[in-house]
């Protein structure tokens, strides 16, 4: 015994030249072919084909006559499949005719009709061992016709006028009309405008192909099951209260998988690819065969497939089962992706009618502020942390709300905490989460902002207010993207671009041990420090039309106007608070205005109090020695990038350097 390739060169007894396929038909040597037939030669020697299984396509050559079968390699054909016995049935020519004979194996050989002792083979006989199927073909094609006929594969381009009567092509022959049969379906499915459409090509093809007497759709609710409307009526007209397979779709819906249910009326057991036996109330109403498979996606459940039989004596088998899952899957398939699609039509449909988000403006035409938005504009797109310096008020949420808009991750969240207002024993639950019970008052699992920022933004505020324990916790986030719940084992993945924000000196809180040294260098990748509205007089005017706008659309009244004695006290005031203060003055002032006209009475007390006097500790300097000083005070803002020291400076780059080198620097 030997396995036969699917394209042997030559004939296998005499080595001449020869075309074998195993998708038609074995070829045998002829006169026109081998100069020995038909001159003594042999002839064909018997032939096994697996039709069906993990060896598909597999032919053995029967040499001999005698000759065994089963998952032993010992066995002239070794069938590796689980269900198989290792020594499980025999071959055997008596008198020229060969006969299959089961030899005790535990899970039996089996027939169409059912399980067998023994069987006597002809051409096209066909039998199953385990998962199986084989066929015995001991007659040689010689015509095209006879290819066709013996070799199964003829089957093309079924539609629907194709598949009555299907269930009379066995073994392979049975499986590839119904692959056929399925990619049709598929075909089909796809110009379907609805599910109800979906579910009547199923209806329209499988009762044909499946010989069901009954196919229905059943619904997901509650309590189980419940038959699609449209099934129901029809059911209903022609088969009356004949009850359905209830145990069988009890079972599907508990197991979530396709069944069969077989037992041949005048058997006395279910056949052995059954996975269920038929209750006693399917024996009594006559259903001899049934069999159900779920429209699954994932762990969802869309509808089920149902197919029965109430007349005659043939049942389904694991073959009819397998094409009913395969249509399932593909329907499932196919109303998950009606799902998706108008899921996406309705969100494009929500983001078209929504309002669009306003870009953040960065209000000043001075050059430390253009500065500033050419900085963003440079660091929005990259997933490095920004460390944002300058005094309260001036406007560093601002920046990280502009960063984060114009960034890579503007479509995912931005977490904003200030680190100053939270209390010391809640900073890093706050941050990385807890679980239930981790701390008195843990009523619940909560996630940290680090979690709730994952894939986005977070803006941490006033950063230099965190302790220390927390720091080096933050510069774990950071360098691993990882975090630990309070009272949580484990760590979790995270991805958040960091923004930090300070008005201290981390450098100097840095030196003296109050800040993580490596954690400092961490944040402050990219840095950039905001000016004090006093340093940029000349935005003050721009800001105050930008403010009372805004005052105006959040009150829902009219744009204020100022008196020419307010708007002199709003320039000349010193803003310790920067343009918050402005901000809120403006605001204050326009709910407090009557005619629409904001006077100096409508101010506060700080602002009519006029500019405030500075303090000068150090003794008089030079102009030389004050243009140094603010040489090196714009250089420090800008990091050193002498290119943007230049254009906050309104000179060119060639003077800048003269007057470093003209200073020493």
């Amino acid at each position: 015994m030997r396995p036969v390739c699917c394209c042997s060169p030559s004939c296998a007894r005499c080595r001449s030249r020869a075309w074998w396929c195993s998708a038609t038909a074995p070829w045998s040597p002829t006169a026109e072919h081998c100069p020995s037939a038909g001159a003594g030669h042999p002839g064909p020697m018997p032939l096994l084909r697996v039709i069906d299984g993990t060896e598909k396509g597999r032919i053995f050559e029967i040499d001999g006559d005698r000759v065994t079968l089963g998952r032993e390699p010992e066995n002239a054909i070794c069938l590796p499949d689980v269900k198989a016995s290792r020594v499980h049935a025999e071959l055997a020519r008596k008198d020229g005719r060969w006969q299959l004979k089961d030899l005790g194996s535990s899970n039996g050989t089996w027939s169409e009709d059912g399980r067998i002792d023994s069987l006597p083979l002809t051409d096209g006989a066909t039998f199953r061992i385990g998962r199986t199927w084989l066929r015995f073909e001991n007659k040689s094609p010689h015509t095209a016709s006879e290819l066709a006929s013996v070799g199964g594969d003829t089957v093309v381009g079924l539609d629907k006028t194709h598949t009555s009567g299907l269930l009379s092509v066995h073994g392979g022959d049975r499986v590839s009309a119904y692959l056929s049969l399925l990619h049709h379906i598929v075909l089909q499915s796809i110009g379907a405008r609805g599910r109800d459409e979906l579910f009547d090509i199923l209806d329209d093809i499988s009762a044909d192909a499946l010989e069901g007497d009954r196919v229905a759709v059943f619904l997901p609710d509650a309590d189980g099951w419940s038959l699609w409307p449209p099934h129901e009526k029809r059911l209903r007209a022609r088969w009356g209260t004949v009850p359905f397979a209830g145990t069988l779709l009890a079972a599907v819906r508990e197991r979530r998988e396709p069944l069969l249910v077989a037992a041949p009326p005048k058997a006395k057991s279910a056949t052995p690819e059954a996975d269920l036996v038929p209750s006693h109330s399917m024996v009594q109403a006559g259903v001899a065969s049934a069999m159900a498979a779920p429209l699954r996606l994932g762990d969802e459940i869309h509808a089920l497939l149902y197919v029965d039989r109430i007349q005659g004596d043939k049942v389904f088998t694991r073959t009819d089962l397998e094409f009913l899952a395969a249509v399932a899957n593909q329907l499932a398939v196919q109303l998950a992706n009606r799902q998706e699609v108008a899921q996406l039509t309705a969100e494009v449909e929500r983001l078209a009618a929504a309002p669009r988000i306003k870009p953040i403006a960065i209000v000043g035409s001075d050059p430390t502020m253009q500065a500033v938005e050419a900085f963003i504009e440079r660091a929005a797109p990259t997933p490095s942390p920004v460390l944002v310096l300058g005094e309260s008020g001036t406007g560093k949420e601002l920046v990280a709300r502009a960063l984060h808009q114009k960034g890579r991750r503007a479509d995912r969240p931005l977490q904003i905490i200030n680190c100053a207002a939270i209390a010391e024993s809640l900073v890093d639950s706050t941050l990385f989460g807890h679980v239930k019970g981790a701390f008195t008052g843990a009523d619940e699992t909560r996630p940290g902002v680090f979690e709730l920022a994952d894939g986005g933004t977070l803006f941490l505020d006033e950063v230099g207010e965190l302790p220390v324990a927390t720091q080096a916790k933050l510069l774990r986030a950071l360098e691993q993207g990882e975090v630990q719940r309070v009272g949580e084992g484990r760590t979790r993945k995270v991805d958040v671009r960091l923004i930090a924000a300070t008005n201290r000196d981390l450098a100097a809180e840095a030196a003296a041990g109050r800040f993580r040294e490596d954690l400092y260098h961490r944040l402050n990748v990219l840095c950039v420090t905001l000016p004090p509205l006093r340093d940029r007089p000349a935005d003050i005017e721009p800001l105050i039309e930008h403010f009372l706008a805004a005052a105006a659309s959040k009150l829902g009244q009219a744009a204020c106007r100022l008196a020419p004695e307010a708007r002199t006290l709003l320039l000349r005031c010193a803003w310790p608070g920067n343009v918050r203060q402005l901000r809120n003055v403006l605001e204050r002032a326009s709910v407090l205005a009557t005619g629409g006209m904001i006077r100096p009475e409508d101010l506060p007390v700080e602002v009519k109090a006029g500019p405030a006097t500075v303090q000068v500790e150090s003794p008089m300097a030079t102009l030389a020695d004050m243009e140094r000083s603010h040489i090196l005070r714009v250089l420090e803002r800008v990091g050193g990038n002498k290119k943007q020291a230049a254009e906050v400076l309104a000179i060119d780059r060639s003077t800048l350097y003269a007057k470093l080198k003209q200073y020493g620097v």
